[in-house]
């Protein structure tokens, strides 16, 4: 479920906005922005920003160990995903789950609605896709690639 894009060599898959709670998100409100993504070109890229104008502000967060809890990181570099083919486990894509959370919505927001999100990467660019959010309470397990043995991405202090 979500929204696709393409920037430059990075594909963006399944963006959307996890479910509000009681149907809606309120002004002042933070929401979870889940998606994958696949760098199909032959060098690195990052993941720089995250924005939105229904947001205060974006984070970029990254699960470092693995633990199921992410933190906020000032990047993302997204390796090429053809080098980790032969990498990856049987049954596990050459690209990562991740999840971003948009800060201090400035406007309520209904569950089935959209809301644009710009992704900006270092060397493909600037898009920006409708993320649905989800119309209701969806569990969410968002397996790792790079947890089971196959990294895509990393943080960046740059």
């Amino acid at each position: 479920m979500g929204a696709n894009a393409r920037v430059g060599s990075i594909l963006l898959r399944s963006v959307h906005i996890e479910a509000p709670p009681d149907a809606r998100y309120r002004v002042g409100d933070d929401a979870r922005v889940w998606f994958t993504a696949l760098n199909q070109g032959t060098y690195p890229d990052v993941l720089r920003s995250l924005t939105s104008p229904y947001a205060r502000t974006g984070q970029v967060r990254w699960d470092d160990d693995c633990d199921g809890t992410a933190t906020v990181v000032p990047a993302l570099v997204l390796r090429p995903a053809k080098p980790n083919l032969a990498q990856s486990p049987p049954g596990v894509p050459p690209f990562d789950a991740y999840h971003a959370r948009l800060v201090g919505l400035n406007r309520a927001v209904l569950a089935g609605t959209t809301i644009p999100v710009t992704f900006t990467f270092d060397d493909a660019g600037s898009v920006t896709v409708d993320a649905l959010v989800q119309p209701g309470n969806v569990v969410r397990p968002e397996p790792s690639n790079r947890c089971h043995g196959g990294a895509s991405a990393t943080p960046s202090a740059a």
